[in-house]
């Protein structure tokens, strides 16, 4: 009985190991949390999504969920509130891309033993903000980019990439909405009390 108890044990251990993963990061949500909603003058918004993600590498989009192009148009309808009688506003996004780099290795016995940067993740954004108000002929177009990067090491595991993707993705979209909130705030009228 003590024979069969062993290898048992020994294989009860060794699943264990293997099934024992970590959780996998949550995806990206925009939240009034996160962001507070701008009233804005004018009746609707329209967002145009021109950028057209490739799907080949360095280009890791197309494998994020929700798309990179789907948090920015989140983002705008929560954020951008028309709030006002008349006008447009039209948010077109011209570039929503995330891409992983192979960054080269240093040779060498001193370098063999440690972790190195082995990836580069950058997310990119850019889009125009064009508001359209008929009454008072009043008109604008303010132009919006953002970007984030971070390198991960050797040793990261799926969910540790995926983890630094969706750091990025948040951190690039802060930055285009505070860039959209500073250059609105320069134009009269357009934000409603």
């Amino acid at each position: 009985m003590r024979k069969t108890a062993f290898p048992l044990l020994f294989l009860a251990v060794l699943a264990s190991a293997c099934t024992g993963t970590t959780t996998a990061p949550p995806q990206v949500t925009v939240t009034e949390a996160d962001f507070q909603s701008l009233p804005l003058n004018a009746r609707r918004l329209e967002i145009i999504e021109n950028w057209q993600m490739p799907i080949k590498a360095p280009y890791i989009g197309h494998l994020q969920q929700p798309y990179p192009t789907n948090v920015i148009s989140t983002w705008a309808s929560r954020v951008l509130t028309p709030a006002g009688g008349s006008g447009e506003l039209i948010l077109d996004i011209s570039r929503a891309a995330v891409t992983k780099e192979k960054l080269p290795q240093e040779v060498g016995i001193t370098n063999a033993l440690t972790d190195q940067q082995d990836s580069r993740i950058r997310v990119e954004f850019e889009a125009q903000l064009m508001w359209l108000q008929p009454v008072g002929g009043a008109q604008a177009m303010v132009r919006l980019s953002s970007s984030h990067s971070v390198t991960i090491p050797e040793s990261s595991s799926a969910n540790d990439v995926q983890r630094a993707v969706n750091d990025s993705l948040k951190i690039a979209l802060a930055g285009l909405d505070r860039q959209a909130r500073a250059e609105l705030a320069k134009l009269d009228g357009i934000i409603l009390p």
